[in-house]
């Protein structure tokens, strides 16, 4: 079935050149190979390959941007991507182009294979149209999307056994009509439609996509590529249009799980596995973008190192699990009295950093050292033990005791430490002498 085509196949590493054309050679027409986009661009204008399969992060010009340029000249040249990359906006810029599938490197040979035969099937069916009925009706019928030959009043005059399992109203009639096939589904390609693909092909002789959401028997919803390009006869009047559904359901799925996947990833990167509050990284972020605002708009934010008093005691005589339990529910009443816009981090060990963001004054700071202390006075219930903790608060606040994340962060910490060496349980306000 691939014998009769040619391939241009774009990839900058010659070891997997090198195994592929081993794998594949037999299997195509010519094998035309390129190392970056810009070859692979000017192979395909000269070459005119029947099928395109290419990587995507290449020197000198990207995959993407060379399907894009492609896509310009060659609007139903079958594309296929076969890449490392599986991140989301990999694959939403990739079904924007409309690739004819993504298949993810290290390759599986056989999945690539059917690729490729998939391309050809669709390939022997536009090459095919001027045959006999009955032979393209035995052509077509092997395609798993459904095909619909539609000729200009509407009516369906050759649909393959997947458009027929569509069902709809008159699908059995002699020359149905393609509208009435879908609108048992949802509707969304009616007659006169602004989705319809058709209506767009008949301003402009020129191929269209719509994406559609079905709903089946059973109402499940389906999303559904429909893609209709016009057939010309010899004098390049428009004479019919073929229409190519294709349920890109389980590619979305996919695209969805690898964007929850990403947001989880994100999520844990920026969090303490312990407390589950933002961590060191996501802390700085939060500083860097006060100081941008308050540097903007003026106004002042408090920084406050808290350290627990005697932490590393109660995990040498109660043990680390104890002492884990004891980060959190400190974290925990921490939080219970930060507001919208304030953010309380892990720093590590037993230390934690509160930024309260839009103070009015060192009073207000004062007030929120007093309520941090008060949370310990009660004892934390772990294990059914009452065990009793405290802390030491250091302040900085921007901008007079430091303009950047590091230089406010270091100066809270250095009025911890006054804290510390005055007795602890108590809260100390940054003094520049104090950093000498």
């Amino acid at each position: 079935m691939l014998k009769k085509f040619t391939l241009l196949y774009v990839e900058d590493n010659d070891a997997t050149i090198d195994a592929f054309i081993g794998a594949f050679q037999e299997y195509f027409k010519t094998i035309f190979v390129a190392r970056n986009g810009e070859e692979g661009l000017a192979l395909f204008e000269t070459s005119h390959p029947d099928i395109v399969l290419t990587d995507l992060q290449m020197p000198k010009m990207g995959g993407l941007e060379m399907i894009a340029r492609m896509r310009e000249i060659s609007p139903n040249l079958p594309i296929i991507i076969n890449s490392a990359f599986s991140d989301t906006h990999l694959l939403l810029k990739s079904i924007t182009l409309h690739v004819d599938d993504y298949i993810l490197k290290p390759t599986d040979p056989h999945l690539l294979l059917q690729a490729f035969e998939k391309v050809a099937r669709v390939l022997n069916l536009e090459k095919s149209l001027v045959r006999s009925h009955t032979m393209m009706q035995t052509i077509i019928d092997e395609i798993p999307d459904p095909i619909m030959y539609i000729e200009l009043d509407f009516s369906v005059s050759m649909m393959n056994k997947a458009a027929k399992e569509l069902g709809g109203e008159d699908v059995n009639a002699l020359l149905p009509k393609c509208y009435k096939i879908s609108n048992n589904t949802s509707g969304a390609c009616a007659e006169g439609s602004p989705l319809c693909p058709i209506e767009h092909v008949y301003k402009t002789k020129k191929p269209s996509t719509q994406r559609h959401v079905h709903t089946d028997k059973k109402g499940k919803k389906h999303h559904i590529d429909v893609a209709a390009r016009p057939i010309f006869d010899a004098d390049g009047i428009v004479i019919a249009y073929l229409e190519i559904r294709h349920d890109i359901s389980n590619y979305l799925d996919i695209q969805n799980k690898l964007l929850h996947k990403t947001k989880k990833l994100t999520h844990i990167s920026m969090h303490d596995s312990l407390t589950h509050l933002p961590n060191r990284r996501l802390l700085a972020d939060r500083i860097d973008h006060a100081i941008e605002r308050k540097t903007r708009s003026g106004g002042e934010f408090a920084i406050f190192f808290i350290d627990l008093d005697h932490f590393k005691e109660v995990n040498d005589t109660l043990g680390h699990l104890i002492g884990d339990q004891l980060l959190i529910q400190v974290a925990k009443r921490i939080r219970t009295m930060t507001r919208k816009g304030d953010t309380i981090a892990r720093n590590g060990g037993d230390e934690f950093v509160l930024l309260i963001d839009d103070g009015v004054s060192k009073s207000h700071f004062t007030t929120v050292a007093e309520k941090i202390l008060k949370l310990f006075e009660a004892p934390f219930l772990i294990q059914e033990k009452e065990i009793f903790s405290a802390c030491s608060i250091g302040i900085s606040i921007f901008p007079q005791d430091g303009q950047t994340v590091e230089s406010l962060l270091h100066h809270a910490d250095v009025a911890m430490y006054t804290s510390k060496e005055a007795g602890r349980q108590q809260f100390t306000f940054f003094l520049p002498q104090a950093a000498v």
